[in-house]
């Protein structure tokens, strides 16, 4: 963990507003109470803008199907629950960070309610969350990449105030 948190920070320094997603497998044969402290300990440091926590099953064909020491579904199923909250609060106090945060946002269209939607530079498509434009004049077309500010959040959504519209 120390290695990766070094690294995070020397991004980090050089480019601010960088956004860095990961994905964890948790349950895997052999895991520990321990193993999995000292990753929920490195999510909490690492700050990541998205995490995506996924409980480990056999796959057939696999190193890992043929090793001891299976974990039961339940306590995986616990372990997922567990680490999947942590990444949310962790990603929500992320885009709480951005408050005040120039970013760019690619405009994907209007949402149901009529609000326009995109996604900041950090965003991945329909799993990091998205930017809400408040607009107040002209709409940007879909394809669009607009300027804002970070105004509001909610959770890792983004509401972003365009500039000179």
């Amino acid at each position: 963990p120390a290695s990766f948190l070094s690294l995070l920070e020397r991004i980090r320094a050089v480019h601010p507003g960088v956004g860095v997603r990961s994905n964890v497998i948790v349950g895997f044969p052999g895991e520990t109470e321990s193993d999995l402290d000292v990753l929920a300990d490195f999510l909490a440091a690492a700050r990541l803008d998205a995490v995506g926590v996924f409980g480990y099953s056999d796959e057939e064909g696999t190193e890992g199907a043929r090793l001891p020491g299976k974990i039961e579904p339940d306590v995986i199923a616990d372990r997922v629950d567990r680490l999947a909250t942590l990444a949310d609060e962790v990603a929500a106090q992320r885009a709480r960070e951005r408050l005040g945060e120039r970013v760019q946002v690619l405009v994907e269209g209007t949402g149901g309610d009529g609000v326009t939607v995109g996604r900041a530079a950090h965003q991945g498509p329909e799993t990091d969350g998205s930017a809400m434009l408040t607009v107040a004049s002209a709409r940007p077309a879909p394809g669009s990449l607009v300027w804002g500010k970070v105004a509001a959040t909610d959770g890792v959504d983004l509401v972003v105030e365009l500039e000179g519209r």
